[in-house]
């Protein structure tokens, strides 16, 4: 059980720095780099929120290197320019996602410049930084040096044929371009690789592993994490590199190497503490030197960067001892946890932009809403093998479980109060099941506490749809639609709807957006006193279909679905599949045999919503009996919402579902007019009338 102290927990005190490994800015990143860092590392910081701890979450674009020179030159804009684009197009994307950072900077700002220069002269003048002489791969055909992940061969460890020069993404073994077999440029592929002695500087490495090694005996990080660790250091840590012959980057203060700028390794991290200053400057934040002095720093990322955060990151700060910051001497805290992931494959494959496989982050939503992408991704977490993306199981998982589990029951719960007690919570009190359904609330409460306390994120979701199945099936026992009497019809629904802002307050670090609709429906607050029975007899709430079904036709639709972002030929691209539009009824002469295949169905429209991008639209919810449906209309400007709300109209219902103005129609409501007037028809006991 987790311990309070001053409505603080003890693990967490005095606050908390959680950080997501920094994207690098060329392009829009792919699911899997979210499920990486970014996604788990916003549900953890939303859960401190939740239980009042102070933390803070930190991201932004890492802007450095080669290959923004390279890209930048290709659009024929500066270095500069191009990661301020990138950079806002990310940002957009993941606000998009609803990610809630406390700040998105960048590591090309002048507080980073500022900052890696101190840490460098700290280290510098305690001695961890050494001359040497570094064999640098240059391509004689493009006439440049190149970084060590611009060359690509076989790796000497395990033999893997494209191992970058800086790492092997197959055994994790830090190499030297000088290492590989074979080494080929990767900007023009030729093989034209020599290797050049330049004077480089280096931080020892040699002169901190015993430094190392006795912070991460002592750390509390999970066994695969420690392990690998400690491994390296076992192996013989030597000097590493930290300057490369490049023009985009910060440039070296000592003189001699001022031709050189920092490699991208070794001020990116540094861009964790710029980019809090920068919160600060900005007015997000009061302070900040004191989530990185006297604070608990989580780092989420993808195993391929456990290394740079278990010893190249905390190497560096332990050599910067006694920086000079802001005119005074500080030290920073060394990470206190490192959440490595595994990674996401895609349908079995890995990942790949060229191979057209895999999707990306825009694309995800615009095929389908955020809080759907964040709850699958959530179920499949790699945190300690890797996971694998399939749509038949995204489907069956959000019809079944987020919407079948939870979004019905609170419109189920929700629509009752609404139609039966005009929207008004009735008199209850506890009844003897409602009594131990609180009792599992506060044990899974208390069980969301620990999971979350040991980053197990996935598990802590898991236990609050079981208290989700707990409470569906305590109102569909209870049945208050067939109780007689008032008394026990009440205690039911005062139970479930108090059960329900519990779980909407769990979900909320998941689905953000959804679980806020659900509070404002509820007209509560989001506060962790989720066992307190907030929602009172007496208190107004209203109905909210909080999510749609996902059809068979939509998931037809994804899997057909290739990313813009793979580099296809002319005769691929034409080769596209594209489903096909549905019938146009006003244009198109069909035959009598193709009317017969439609599907008439009466409904009741229960809600209505403008169209967030036209103004003549209408968004209907009608209920079918056996389902609800979403359908848009063109009636915005002919009817009031309190003229249609709880009419019945009639709709076809086999239609393929059609995407008007960004928000998909599953059906057509039927109407007729004379051009000027347009009635929807309106089922009649002899036959139909039009409204």
């Amino acid at each position: 059980m987790i311990h309070f102290k001053n409505n603080k927990w003890e693990e967490f005190s005095p606050r908390v720095t959680i950080t997501s490994a920094l994207p690098y800015v060329n392009g829009v990143k792919h699911l899997g780099n979210l499920v990486g860092s970014i996604l788990p590392a916003d549900i953890f910081h939303r859960f401190l929120d939740l239980m009042g701890v102070d933390n803070i979450y930190i991201c932004g674009t890492d802007d450095h290197g080669t290959a923004v020179e390279i890209a930048a030159a290709e659009e024929k804009i500066t270095p500069a320019d191009y990661a301020r684009k990138y950079k806002k197009i990310q940002e957009d994307i993941y606000k998009q996602w609803n990610f809630d950072f406390t700040h998105f900077g960048s590591t090309s700002s002048k507080t980073n410049d500022e900052i890696t220069k101190a840490l460098f002269l700290a280290a510098y003048k305690n001695g961890y930084i050494i001359h040497r002489s570094l064999t640098v791969p240059y391509c004689e055909h493009d006439k440049r040096f190149l970084p060590d992940r611009y060359v690509t061969g076989t790796c000497p460890i395990c033999g893997y044929d494209t191992a970058r020069g800086d790492q092997c993404e197959k055994c994790s073994t830090i190499l030297d371009p000088a290492d590989l077999k074979n080494p080929v440029c990767t900007i023009c592929k030729q093989s034209h690789i020599t290797f050049k002695q330049e004077k480089h500087l280096f931080l020892n490495y040699t002169l901190l592993s015993e430094k190392l090694k006795e912070w991460i005996d002592g750390t509390d990080w999970p066994y695969n994490t420690k392990t690998l660790a400690l491994g390296w250091i076992k192996q013989g840590l030597k000097p590493r590199c930290i300057t490369r012959n490049l023009t985009w980057g910060i440039n070296v203060p000592l003189k001699g190497f001022e031709d050189k700028v920092f490699y991208v390794w070794f001020d990116a991290p540094i861009g964790y503490i710029s980019i809090t200053k920068d919160a600060f400057l900005l007015g997000k934040l009061k302070k900040w030197k004191e989530y990185w002095t006297d604070a608990k720093v989580y780092h989420f990322l993808g195993k391929d960067n456990i290394p740079f955060h278990t010893i190249f990151w905390p190497g560096t700060l332990i050599a910067g001892k006694d920086v000079e910051v802001d005119g005074k001497k500080i030290n920073f805290v060394l990470p206190y946890q490192v959440v490595g992931y595994e990674y996401l494959n895609w349908e079995e494959k890995k990942f790949s932009t060229s191979k057209g496989i895999g999707l990306f982050s825009d694309e995800a939503i615009e095929l389908f809403p955020a809080d759907y992408w964040r709850f699958y991704l959530s179920h499949i977490l790699p945190d300690n093998k890797d996971s694998n993306f399939d749509w038949d199981d995204f489907q069956s998982r959000i019809n079944n479980e987020l919407i079948a589990n939870y979004g019905n029951l609170f419109y189920r719960v929700t629509y009752f109060i609404e139609k039966n007690f005009s929207g008004t919570v009735p008199k209850g009190v506890l009844d003897e099941e409602g009594k131990i359904l609180y009792e599992k609330l506060i044990d899974t409460k208390e069980s969301v506490e620990g999971l979350i306390k040991d980053v197990k994120l996935k598990e802590a979701l898991k236990e609050i749809f079981k208290l989700a199945s707990d409470t569906n099936k305590y109102f569909q026992d209870k049945k208050p639609w067939e109780q007689k009497d008032a008394y026990h019809a009440g205690n039911t629904l005062y139970t479930a709807v108090n059960l329900l802002r519990a779980l909407s307050i769990l979900l909320y670090p998941y689905i953000p957006s959804t679980a806020d609709q659900a509070l404002i429906a509820l007209d509560t607050d989001r506060g962790w006193n989720i066992e307190d029975q907030k929602i009172k007899p007496g208190h107004k709430i209203h109905a909210k279909i909080l999510f749609k079904k996902i059809e068979d036709e939509d998931i037809i639709r994804a899997k057909k679905y290739i990313t813009k972002y793979a580099r296809l030929t002319k005769d691929e691209e034409g080769k596209k599949e594209t489903l096909p539009e549905t019938i146009n009824l006003v244009n198109d002469m069909i035959p009598i045999s193709e009317f017969q295949k439609l599907e008439l169905v009466v409904g009741t429209i229960i809600d209505i919503e403008d169209h967030p991008k036209a103004d003549k639209l209408y968004v209907l919810q009608v209920d079918l009996g056996k389902e609800i449906r979403q359908l848009v209309a063109g009636l915005r400007d002919k009817y009031t919402k309190d003229e249609l709300k709880n009419r019945q109209i009639i709709i076809i219902a086999n239609l393929e579902p059609k995407e008007l103005r960004g928000v998909k129609s599953h059906g057509m409501l039927l109407a007729a007019g004379d051009g000027t007037i347009i009635s929807p028809i309106e089922p009649v006991a002899n036959g139909a009338k039009v409204m």
